[in-house]
C-alpha cells in the first residue's frame, strides 16, 4: 500500500496560509482489512467500494458520556474488531472547552486500526482558507494521511452560496480530492430541500441526513429516491433520535446542551415520560427500520459497549418485512416531538 509520512503530507509544495496540503496517495490503493465479524456490507454509492451497514456515530453520544480519551479509543477499536468499520465524526465535536475531543479519541484508535476503517469527518468552515486550516487540524488529530469522506457540516440556506463561491470551502475539499488525500466528498444537512438543491449543485459522492422512524416521510419521500437514482451514498444519522428515544433521556439531563439552549421547547431535550407506558419501538428497532431503507450506513451514537452490542445485533438480524416497518413507524410516533432536531428554516425564531 502506498503510504506517505505525516511530515511529507504537511510539507507539500502547495501551501496556503502556512498549510501544506498536497499528497500523492492513490485512493484505489487504499485497502481496508475487513474484520471477521459478519456485519453486512453495502455499496458506497457508485464508487465501487463497500462499507459496513452500521457505523460509529462519533458525535455527542460518543464524546460526552464516554469518560476518557482511552475509553473512547478502545470503543472505536472494539467496533472495528467486530466489523463496524464506518467511523463518523466532525471537527468541533466536543464540549465548548474541548472541541477536539471526538477527533482526538478516534485518532488514538487510528494509530493501530486505520487500515481497517472507513473514516469520515466534516468541516464547519465555509471559506477556502478556513476549511484548509480546519482540515489540516483534522488530519493531525485523526493521526492519518488520508480521509475517506469529507463533508461540509450541517449546511443551511445561507451556506450554499458561501461554500460554492470561488473562494469557498468546496474548492478546498476538491483540491484535496485532486491531491488524493481525500477520497470522497459531500455534505450533511437537516433539511430535505437543501439536500435536493445541493445534490444538483455539488454532485456529491455522499450525503448525511437525520433519518428515523418518527420523521416520515421527510427525507424518505424525495431525497432518498433522488440519491439512489444518482448513485449517491446516504449516511443516516440520529437513527435513534440522538439517543432521546431511550428511558435514560427522561428529564433532559441526558444531553448537556439543554443547559445553554435558547429554545428548549423547540429542541425538546427529553421524551415524554408517558411514552414508555405505550407501545414503542426499542433502540434496535429504530436501527433496523433505517437499515430497511435505501441507505448506505445507519449511524449509531456510540456511547458504550452495550450500544455497540445492540448495533451489531441490529445489523445482523433478518431484514424487516413491510408490515414490521409499518408497525415501527406507527409505534414510533409516541416520540415524534422528541429529540434534538435542528429546526428547519421555516421554524427558526
Amino acid at each position: 500500500m502506498n503510504r506517505i509520512s505525516r511530515r511529507q503530507f504537511f510539507t507539500g509544495s502547495a501551501a496556503l496560509a502556512g498549510v501544506g496540503l498536497v499528497a500523492r496517495l492513490d485512493p484505489s490503493s487504499v485497502v481496508f482489512e475487513v474484520a471477521a465479524a459478519a456485519i453486512p456490507q453495502r455499496p458506497f454509492g457508485k464508487t465501487g467500494i463497500t462499507v459496513s451497514s452500521v457505523g460509529v456515530g462519533g458525535g455527542g453520544r460518543f464524546f460526552e458520556p464516554v469518560p476518557t480519551d482511552e475509553a473512547g479509543a478502545e470503543l472505536i477499536r472494539q467496533a472495528i474488531e467486530r466489523g463496524v468499520t464506518f467511523i463518523e465524526t466532525a471537527a468541533n465535536y466536543g464540549p465548548a472547552d474541548d472541541p477536539n475531543r471526538a477527533e482526538r479519541r478516534i485518532g488514538l484508535a487510528m494509530k493501530t486500526h486505520r487500515s481497517r476503517a472507513f473514516l469520515e469527518t466534516k468541516t464547519d468552515q465555509r471559506d477556502y482558507d478556513g476549511a484548509m486550516r480546519e482540515m489540516e487540524r483534522s488530519f493531525k488529530l485523526l493521526q492519518t494521511d488520508h480521509i475517506d469522506l469529507m463533508f461540509h457540516h450541517a449546511i443551511t440556506p445561507r451556506d450554499i452560496d458561501r461554500i460554492t463561491a470561488p473562494d469557498g470551502a468546496e474548492k478546498a475539499i476538491r483540491k484535496l480530492v485532486d491531491s488524493k488525500t481525500i477520497r470522497f466528498r459531500g455534505f450533511s444537512t437537516h433539511d430535505p430541500a437543501i439536500a435536493i438543491a445541493l445534490i444538483k449543485r455539488l454532485e456529491p459522492d455522499a450525503l448525511q441526513l437525520p433519518i428515523n422512524a418518527t420523521k416520515v416521510p421527510d427525507f424518505e419521500a424525495e431525497v432518498l429516491p433522488l440519491a439512489r437514482s444518482r448513485g449517491i451514498a446516504v449516511i443516516a444519522m440520529k437513527t435513534c433520535g440522538h439517543g432521546f428515544f431511550r428511558k435514560e433521556a427522561i428529564g433532559g439531563t441526558f444531553d448537556s446542551r439543554f443547559l445553554a439552549d435558547k429554545n428548549p421547547a423547540l429542541h425538546r431535550f427529553a421524551p415524554p415520560a408517558e411514552a414508555f407506558d405505550k407501545p414503542h419501538p426499542q433502540p434496535g428497532d429504530f436501527t433496523r427500520y433505517v437499515l430497511s431503507l435505501p441507505v448506505t450506513v445507519a449511524l449509531v451514537g456510540m456511547d458504550s459497549a452495550a450500544t455497540l452490542d445492540a448495533a451489531v445485533r441490529a445489523a445482523t438480524e433478518t431484514p424487516l418485512t413491510a408490515a414490521e416497518q409499518r408497525s415501527i413507524r406507527e409505534r414510533a410516533q409516541v416520540f415524534a416531538t422528541t429529540g434534538y432536531w435542528i429546526p428547519r428554516p421555516s421554524q427558526r425564531g
